[in-house]
């Protein structure tokens, strides 16, 4: 911006000086960054209900009370499972902003509903069993960067650890292979692990080569039952962020409680139901769910960066050698001087930066007769 040029008042004054103080005006947009930050909940979601494997009124309850921003859904089934039935389903339990991915040709599909837009989203064939793949998104979270979440659910039941440990194998091979070097990346659903013993369950071993269990989400604000079955007695279900992204790990807040280390939500445990509206205490063990939701959440911080109009500065000389101004918070300023008033060449002589209001700037060249000087943006 280059200022338009005006006489400053007390003219009388500056002749006594020897210098005249110019302040020149057009308007301008100034970039002021900032940090800020975001909460982002994400929630591992297998809550399924009746004899259908489908997401009824106690599992969209609990979505609903939780508030979660990013689920990995397992067994993604509702109502026809037409494409109306889904959005309708989101509407009502998310809102209209969210929107999700959802694999198609498997008979328990998972997906990934976000409240921030999908960039890239697909399915990962499991080769190990065949109603339901690996479903990954790409979400444009707050920020620069861009949080990769896979929503899985591994093969079921005691006996199939080896299958499980291949699954995890081939899971890491096709996340390094398309997710970029220390991406923020969350897997996140039912892994049916019948205990947490990397040895009794090696697919865990495989996991945490490159994903986080630490800390473990409980039912409880301290101490707790981790365990994610509808019998509350093995844990299944998880939530897993990249290394990378382990010091974005913050309290998991509701109305009347802090669960620093995440939460394992059941209803029948948690007080009180009213910070969770609509569930009701029996949502978490009606016939056919066999999960409880798992919940952590991220704080994210980045910078945005706003722009503010930056006003004509009122310059004054408080003595022969300094030009004071109310300058804009945080913005730098340019000061020039030259012999000439009518002269396009004016000689740079110092920047003044603001990081309040007011701002100061010596004037080495006061004692030259008819100095001007004036201040410009940029």
């Amino acid at each position: 911006m280059q200022y338009r040029a005006h006489a400053v008042g007390r003219v009388g004054k500056f002749f006594l000086l020897g210098a005249w103080l110019v302040s020149t005006y057009l308007p301008a947009q100034a970039p002021v960054v900032s940090q800020t930050n975001v909460t982002i909940r994400v929630m591992a979601s297998n809550l399924t209900s009746g004899n259908y494997q489908k997401y009824e009124s106690p599992g969209l309850n609990i979505l609903k009370g939780l508030k979660p921003d990013i689920v990995a859904m397992q067994e993604f089934n509702c109502s026809n499972n037409a494409a109306a039935d889904f959005r309708a389903m989101i509407d009502s339990t998310f809102g209209t902003n969210f929107v999700y991915f959802r694999e198609s040709g498997y008979s328990i599909p998972n997906g990934i509903i976000s409240r921030w837009p999908l960039l890239n989203s697909g399915s990962w064939d499991d080769t190990q069993i065949p109603d339901r793949g690996f479903a990954w998104a790409r979400i444009d979270i707050p920020g620069t960067n861009d949080l990769y979440v896979v929503s899985v659910h591994l093969k079921a039941s005691n006996g199939y650890e080896s299958t499980r440990a291949t699954e995890a194998g081939n899971l890491k091979t096709l996340i390094q292979a398309n997710f970029p070097a220390n991406a923020w990346v969350i897997v996140a659903g039912d892994l049916n692990t019948q205990s947490r013993s990397t040895s009794s369950e090696p697919c865990l071993a495989t996991f945490y080569t490159f994903l986080s269990d630490n800390p473990i989400p409980t039912d409880a604000e301290s101490g707790g039952d981790p365990d994610t079955n509808e019998p509350r007695s093995k844990p299944y279900d998880y939530v897993l962020p990249s290394f990378s992204l382990t010091n974005a790990l913050t309290n998991v807040v509701l109305a009347s409680h802090s669960f620093p280390k995440g939460l394992v939500f059941d209803s029948a445990v948690y007080t009180p139901l009213s910070d969770v509206s609509p569930v009701t205490s029996g949502d978490s063990h009606v016939s056919g769910m066999q999960h409880m939701g798992v919940v952590k959440d991220f704080r994210i911080t980045y910078s945005v960066t706003n722009y503010v109009t930056v006003p004509s500065p009122w310059l004054v000389m408080t003595s022969p050698d300094v030009i004071r101004w109310q300058g804009l918070s945080n913005v730098t300023y340019g000061v020039q001087a030259n012999t000439n008033l009518a002269s396009t060449n004016w000689l740079n002589v110092g920047t003044a930066m603001s990081p309040t209001t007011d701002v100061s700037f010596t004037n080495q060249s006061g004692s030259e007769p008819q100095q001007f000087f004036r201040v410009v943006y940029p």
